[in-house]
């Protein structure tokens, strides 16, 4: 069953609330809004490391409930690995789209992928309590300047590093006005997709954009890949959401300079074992120009 929310934060709420889960497993290197949400519905999490080939780096025991994201939409093969294993296994596509829904739950964002100002689709096998209001929020329309580093991550946006891709993708310059919609969205209870949201994707030509994104994603790939830290696995059927580089080297650095990036939660511990392959990645947008 498929189900039309405001915020993936929404849909794991639901998640959570649908099976009574008390305890989950989450990755470390997630985003803390994904912590905020679980731990508003008194559920404790319990974190987990993920390796070079960004799979978890631990075995969980056999009923556990288990997150894990499909990092940058590249690692399905890992949530079908995962959901195999583990029948309590919730995928989080919130960066894959475009991938399929496995496991006991799936949810993804339509903001993080178009130019909408929120949305999100949850597949869940167990019928929920869906008694909530329909989204009829209006944020002003947010624009950033290109050629920036800008930091995707929610809870950082007080600070005046932080914009999310599809509104760098927007190409837009309001953005203080964006900062304060993303306050606005942190305190939005659980509703259900607006009218005009929906409205905006049926209006999106989805072969155009997935074409998209891979003829960018190769581009990266041939330029860059050489010298990236990231452990990539083939494109295959993959639809990315962006092109995440991380590098020592200083002229790919430079030729970095005054483009559009994004720092996907780069606040790892130097202690953490992601920190040796995701300790400055560079997210490039597959729906700028390059």
């Amino acid at each position: 069953m498929i189900y039309k929310l405001n915020l993936g934060r929404s849909c794991l709420k639901v998640i959570i609330r649908t099976y009574g889960i008390k305890e989950i497993f989450i990755p470390y290197y997630s985003c803390k809004t994904i912590w905020q949400a679980v731990r508003e519905e008194d559920c404790k999490i319990k974190f987990y490391h993920i390796d070079k080939d960004f799979m978890p780096d631990c075995e969980f025991p056999k009923d556990s409930y288990i997150l894990y994201i499909n990092y940058f939409g590249l690692f399905t093969d890992n949530c079908e690995i995962l959901s195999a294993k583990y029948r309590n296994f919730i995928c989080d596509n919130t960066q894959a789209f475009y991938a399929p829904n496995l496991g006991l739950a799936t949810f993804n964002s339509l903001r993080k992928f178009f130019p909408v100002q929120n949305g999100a689709y949850l597949q869940i096998e167990k019928e929920p309590k869906m008694n909530f209001e329909t989204d009829n929020l209006k944020l002003k329309t947010n624009e950033i300047l290109r050629g920036k580093i800008f930091r995707h991550s929610e809870q950082c946006v007080e600070s005046e590093n932080f914009a999310p891709l599809n509104d760098v993708c927007g190409g837009i310059i309001d953005y203080e006005g964006f900062r304060q919609n993303e306050l606005i969205l942190n305190n939005e209870p659980i509703k259900l997709i607006s009218a005009e949201v929906e409205k905006q994707i049926n209006d999106i030509d989805f072969e155009n954009d997935k074409k998209r994104r891979t003829e960018m994603f190769n581009k990266y790939a041939k330029e860059f890949g050489r010298y990236n830290l990231i452990k990539l696995p083939p494109l295959a059927d993959n639809i990315p959401y962006c092109y995440p580089l991380c590098t020592n080297n200083n002229d790919i650095a430079g030729k970095l300079s005054g483009k559009t990036i994004l720092r996907l939660w780069d606040d790892i511990p130097k202690s953490f074992p992601e920190y040796e392959f995701l300790y400055n990645v560079a997210s490039l947008s597959l729906t700028c120009e390059w």
